[in-house]
Formats: C-alpha cells, sequence, structure tokens
C-alpha cells in the first residue's frame, strides 16, 4: 500500500530535498561551517549528529575538518539513503545509545523542535558530551498563537527561543551564542513554494511569527581536548 503523500514528514519528501539539498535545512552548510568554527573544531574531535537525517553533517565534520562523526536518526529510510555504514545508527535521540562523557561536540539541527520532551532530550545532549564539551542547536523558534509547541510540524512545534535558553541552563549548559538567522528559513520557504506554485504548510504558519536560531552552549567544566 502506497502511504498519501500528506502523511509522509516534510524532511523524508522530495520536494524538501530538491529546495534544501541533503542538509534538509534552513541555512545548510554554511551554518554547520560557522558553528564547527567558532567552536574549534579539529581533526580527531568525536562529535555526534542528532537527527543526522541524509548524513550531510556527518560528511562535512569529517571532510572538512577532520572529526570523528557519528550520527542517530529515528528514520531507518533516511539512514539507507544516507549510506553512512556503521557510523549512523537507528535510535531516539532523547536515548543515545552511548556513554557519559564521550563526545566532544554534539550537533542537533532542526530536531530539537521535533522532541516530544525537549528537556530529555537536552539532558540526555549533557550526559554524552565531555566536560567543557560544545552544543550546537540551529533550529526554528515561534512566537504567538494557539497552541504553542504543539502539532506535527517543525513550524508548529516550535517554541519560544527564550524558553530553549531556560532548559540550556537548566540541565546544566552556558549559552554564549544566539544568533538570529530568519533569513534562511523565508529563503527555504520561497524554494518551497516554487517547487511547484504550491505553499508548504509544514515550513510556514501564518497563525505564528515563526525564526530560525542558532545556539550553541557548552557543558561545564574544563576537559575537552584529546
Amino acid at each position: 500500500m502506497t502511504t498519501p503523500e500528506a502523511a509522509i514528514p516534510l524532511w523524508e519528501r522530495a520536494e524538501l530535498r530538491a529546495a534544501a539539498g541533503t542538509t534538509l535545512r534552513p541555512g545548510g552548510l554554511n551554518l554547520t561551517d560557522r558553528a564547527a568554527e567558532l567552536i574549534g573544531v579539529v581533526p580527531g574531535w568525536r562529535v555526534l549528529d542528532v537527527g543526522s537525517g541524509l548524513g550531510a553533517t556527518m560528511k562535512r565534520l569529517c571532510s572538512r575538518y577532520g572529526a570523528q562523526a557519528f550520527g542517530v536518526e529515528t528514520s531507518l529510510q533516511q539512514i539507507q539513503r544516507a549510506s553512512t555504514g556503521s557510523r549512523c545508527v537507528q535510535a531516539d535521540g532523547a536515548i543515545l545509545p552511548f556513554g557519559d562523557g564521550v563526545f566532544h561536540a554534539l550537533f542537533c539541527e532542526c530536531v530539537l523542535s521535533l522532541f516530544d520532551d525537549k528537556s530529555a532530550g537536552l539532558r540526555e545532549f549533557y550526559r554524552v558530551l565531555r566536560p567543557g564539551g560544545f552544543l550546537v542547536l540551529s533550529d526554528l523558534h515561534g512566537e504567538g498563537g494557539e497552541g504553542v509547541g504543539s502539532g506535527a510540524s517543525c513550524a508548529d512545534r516550535a517554541g519560544p527561543l527564550s524558553v530553549t535558553r531556560e532548559m540550556l541552563v537548566a540541565q546544566g549548559f552556558s549559552v554564549f551564542l544566539v544568533e538570529d538567522h530568519s533569513r534562511h528559513l523565508k529563503e527555504l520557504a520561497a524554494k518551497l513554494i516554487f517547487i511547484d506554485g504550491k505553499p508548504r504548510n509544514q515550513c510556514t504558519c501564518e497563525s505564528r511569527r515563526v525564526g530560525y536560531h542558532l545556539v550553541i552552549a557548552q557543558k561545564k567544566g574544563l576537559e575537552n581536548g584529546g
């Protein structure tokens, strides 16, 4: 039985791949590179990409920065498309199959807004990072409208950026960079519309003010080398 197109999440649909490429998100690898350079990724760092999708971030961190990059993705179909082999595992981002203090950095790009329990996810991120390890979050944020933080799409589930910052601090992170990159969201929304001339409700939400941000936080502690 064929799955109706409307029932397929936007991040698994061909039109998003056509508009955003293999990154499947606003800003693409430009934001990934900006974050990697800001936190100083060096060869040999162990980096985890939560919600790794088609593996674009993993491949970039390996090829450009020499990192040992690994991924976690819930969709088996996306893992199979990515062809990243054993470096990507199928798992829930809020229940990571790794030990404590394993990674120098963790990227979660345009994924946290989809978590049912964002605090639980951030708690897991903190656990698997080394002391002094970095967390890179790029995602949608939303203000206004009813049912903030609920719904099926990224835009529907995006909460206020201030709440994300509060959750990060509550889990023990130190937030040292917050940047607005909403223009990337607008650019992607425009590309989606012009693919076939039809608006894509999964990317925009008229009843709310939706933007896009980059946040970098750090786990408390001094160790993050070697």
